[in-house]
C-alpha cells in the first residue's frame, strides 16, 4: 500500500458554501485521475488538484505530494504559448490564471 497526505477541500455540509481544509491519506496506487485545476476557495481563485480513485470517490485537494506535482510539471515544459482567454477584467484573476 502506498500511502500519501493530501490536503482536501471538503464541504462543511452539503447545503453550505463554507469549505473546511482536512488531510487524508490516499493509496496513490488507486489513483484513476489526477488533474491540475482553478477552484474558488474562500472567494479566492487557487490552483487545485481534481482527484479520482478506482472506487469512483473524487475529491478537490489544494496540496498534494511532491512527487505528483513533478510528475504533473514534467508535461508542461513541452507546451509552448498557451492562450487563455479570460472572462472576467479583474486582473487579479488573469494573474492568477497565467501563473
Amino acid at each position: 500500500m502506498a500511502l500519501e497526505k493530501f490536503k482536501i477541500v471538503s464541504p462543511k455540509d452539503g447545503q453550505s458554501v463554507d469549505n473546511v481544509f482536512e488531510s487524508l491519506l490516499i493509496n496513490v496506487d488507486h489513483i484513476v485521475s489526477l488533474k491540475p485545476i482553478r477552484m474558488v476557495v474562500e472567494e479566492k481563485l487557487v490552483k487545485g488538484y481534481w482527484i479520482r480513485t478506482t472506487n469512483g470517490k473524487k475529491y478537490r485537494a489544494v496540496e498534494i505530494p511532491n512527487r505528483l506535482k513533478d510528475i504533473l510539471n514534467e508535461n508542461d515544459s513541452d507546451i509552448s504559448g498557451i492562450a487563455m482567454s479570460v472572462i472576467s477584467d479583474d486582473s487579479s484573476q488573469s494573474e492568477l490564471l497565467i501563473n
